[in-house]
């Protein structure tokens, strides 16, 4: 932040409050960002204390379903349009997108057979056309997944069937606690997906579950607005454990 950008300078944190606060569709966030910076600013509850997220990226997605990705890139945001729907972190999202291109031999149908000179060879099981999909946590990788999953999902006739589907997708992204260690924020800590989370933007409703309780909670948000009464307030996200329903005794008629 200099003086000359002072009075149009926003930290990372407060962009999607901004943004929530100021536009209704991405084309006009789109020419928003043209008249702030973002700015590096320490973020303790995130881990950085004496450190700032300059590299935070955005998402934005309108109630058409039109998307954008906005990042930083030398000292500016880039935004671009983000057909897909989809976006992980580094490195930037035209890279991303061009590595898709090495992955255009997958297919959600599974591939028939081929033949090596006399030797006939046939695949194991059904999902050979995903054969050599990524499968680790590194951000390119989950943006192929992510573009696989998204596209090829199979329309809904409900709202909450379209949810459901969601969180089914977003299970391919949890990672499970051991399975990553972090050492660069100081001293080896195992990653995790803290939250999941689906938004319904049509009918303003927001899903989320996490790391402790995988049930899936609701915010309906005209109902969070009537009920807060004007005021901030806080809603807990965090439970105490995933419950588990014990079903060895229901038992159903049949043979």
């Amino acid at each position: 932040m200099t003086a000359e950008n002072a009075k149009h300078a926003i930290a990372p944190q407060e962009f999607g409050m901004w943004v929530l606060a100021n536009f209704a569709t991405a084309d006009e966030v789109k020419e928003g960002v043209k008249s702030i910076v973002v700015v590096p600013t320490p973020t303790p509850g995130l881990g950085s204390p004496q450190g700032a997220v300059a590299g935070a990226l955005f998402f934005i997605q309108d109630r058409s379903g039109k998307s954008i990705v906005i990042e930083p890139v030398d000292g500016t945001l880039k935004v671009h349009d983000a057909p897909l729907g989809i976006m992980t972190n580094a490195p930037t999202y035209d890279w991303h997108m061009t590595n898709l291109q090495n992955y255009v031999n997958l297919s959600v149908k599974d591939v028939e057979g081929a033949k090596i000179g006399p030797v006939a060879l046939a695949a194991f099981g059904s999902g050979s056309g995903l054969h050599g999909m990524p499968g680790d946590f590194t951000p390119p990788s989950r943006f192929v997944r992510a573009a696989i999953y998204s596209q090829s999902a199979a329309p809904n006739g409900t709202a909450e069937d379209a949810v459901l589907s969601a969180f089914h997708i977003l299970n391919q992204f949890d990672i499970p606690k051991g399975s990553v260690q972090n050492s660069a924020i100081g001293g080896t800590v195992d990653e995790i997906t803290e939250w999941t989370s689906v938004a319904d933007l049509k009918n303003l409703r927001w899903y989320f579950r996490t790391f402790t309780d995988q049930s899936i909670h609701v915010v309906d948000l005209k109902e969070a607005v009537e009920a807060a009464k004007g005021e901030v307030r806080i809603l807990k996200m965090e439970g105490t454990s995933q419950p588990i329903a014990d079903a060895s005794t229901n038992f159903v008629a049949g043979k």
